[in-house]
């Protein structure tokens, strides 16, 4: 069972709603994660690429925010231990 919410809710706490996770956290938030949350990590990156793919482009705001979730969850992939 994956913990990745509940890690992200850690790494939140005190910020704003609107407020991103700062990339200061983000080591720390890869290093608590485990073999469940990066395959939740990619599952979600598979999600967002399908909306991604099913935004009209028009839609430049939905686009933006999907592109930013993907690059924080690429990220996160990014920085998994090895």
């Amino acid at each position: 069972m994956s913990n990745l919410q509940k890690i992200l809710e850690q790494a939140k706490a005190g910020l704003e709603p609107w407020e991103p996770i700062p990339q200061t956290k983000w080591l720390a938030i890869a290093a608590a994660c485990g073999p469940a949350e990066f395959q939740e990590i990619e599952n979600r990156i598979r999600s967002l690429l399908q909306e991604l793919a099913e935004t009209p482009d028009w839609d430049g705001d939905t686009q933006d925010d999907i592109n930013k979730a993907l690059w924080f969850f690429k990220s996160l992939l990014a920085l998994r231990p090895i």
